[in-house]
This record gives structure tokens, sequence and C-alpha cells, in this order.
């Protein structure tokens, strides 16, 4: 055995794309009655960790349980929410994204679809791409984002958002959703007012609300 095996672990949240994690639940949810552990603990290793599943045998025993605890540390840490980030694309054209900076000003368009996809752990990457748009005019204290084309325009980009970003924007709206009992009762046009009137003002206190309910590890 060749305990000299080197493979990256993620050091935090921000190292792990959400499509990983996509992955992973996928993966966990079809195997969540499954008796070997052992299955999942290397599908772990190898979603998180790029280790090729016939290689992670060959990792030293301390170093697989310790990467591990770590993983699941991580993956159950407490998340922020995160208004603006940047990402890097394959072409090296860097992009930053901004948070639907007002609420009020959502569109029923952009309000159906984030219900629609916001819990719909395959489809996250969809809701991500109605709650975070590229940033096309920023000020010290404010900032615009791009017009809502629907979730298809983003839906691929966003799966290569940070874990830590997508977690946190998760865990605001859940909260929300769980105090505004009409979340997933919104009909008519005044609703849909008195819904997001509630939404930006409970904004600040939610913030100081997060956690990552949505890791199962």
């Amino acid at each position: 055995m060749d305990n000299d095996f080197n493979f990256t672990i993620p050091a935090t949240l921000n190292d792990i794309r959400l499509s990983q994690w996509q992955q992973y639940l996928e993966i966990l949810g079809k195997n969540k009655d499954a008796e070997l552990t052992d299955f999942l603990e290397k599908k772990m290793l190898g979603i998180f960790c790029g280790v090729e599943l016939k290689d992670i045998d060959r990792i030293g025993l301390s170093v697989y349980d310790n990467a591990l605890q770590h993983l699941s540390n991580i993956l159950n840490s407490k998340t922020e929410l995160v208004r603006t980030f940047k990402m890097t694309g394959t072409d090296g054209v860097t992009v930053e994204f901004g948070l639907i900076p007002n609420f009020d000003k959502m569109s029923y368009g952009e309000f159906i679809d984030l219900e629609k996809y916001l819990f719909v752990d395959k489809d996250f990457h969809r809701a991500m791409a109605v709650m975070y748009r590229p940033i096309k005019f920023k000020s010290k204290d404010s900032y615009l984002i791009h017009d809502y084309k629907g979730t298809e325009y983003l839906a691929e980009v966003m799966k290569s958002t940070p874990l830590n970003v997508a977690l946190g924007a998760r865990v605001f709206f859940y909260r929300l959703a769980t105090k505004l009992s009409n979340f997933t009762m919104v009909k008519s046009g005044e609703t849909i007012k008195q819904y997001l009137h509630s939404l930006e003002k409970m904004s600040e206190e939610l913030e100081k609300l997060q956690n990552s309910q949505y890791t199962n590890v």
C-alpha cells in the first residue's frame, strides 16, 4: 500500500463548488438506507477531493479518517449571507455577481422561479440564477445587477458557485419561508407585495440566524 498518496482537501466551503454538493446529495439520497457507509465515505472523498475511487485505498488510514472528519465539519459549518462574490470562467474572465439588491422590486417571474427551484437540490443552481446576477454598476454603498432573463441564462454558470455562497443564500431564504406562512400560497399581486415588503424588513434579523441545515453528512 502506498501511504504517500497525495490529494487536495478543501479548506472551507469556499473551496467546494455547488455542483459537487449536488452530486453528493444525489448519491446520498439514492443510498440513504445503505448499510455500507464505506461506499458513501469513498464517494465523499472522490467528489470533494477529486480522488478516483481506485486510488482511495492507497490513502493512509489516519489521513483517510482526518479527511472525512474535516469534510463533515466544513459541510456542517455555519454560513453567512454573501451579497456579492466573484467567479473566474474558463476563459479567464472574472465576473462579480450580486444578490438582488432590492426585494421590493423583484418581478413576479423571479419570485415564481425562486419558489420553484429554491428547495430542489438538483435544481438549486437555477435558484442561484434568480438570486444572483452579474453586477453592471457598483458604487461604495450600492450596486445594480443585470435584468433577469430566466434561469437558463446563468444556470450552468451557477453550478460553479462556491458552496458557502449557495448555502448562505439558501438558508437566508429558508428562514424567510419558515417565518412567512404564505410563502407557498402566494397568488395575488397584493399578497406578493406584502410578502416582499416583509422579506425586506426581516433581512437584517435573518442574517443573524444563518446555519446549514441542508448538509446531510
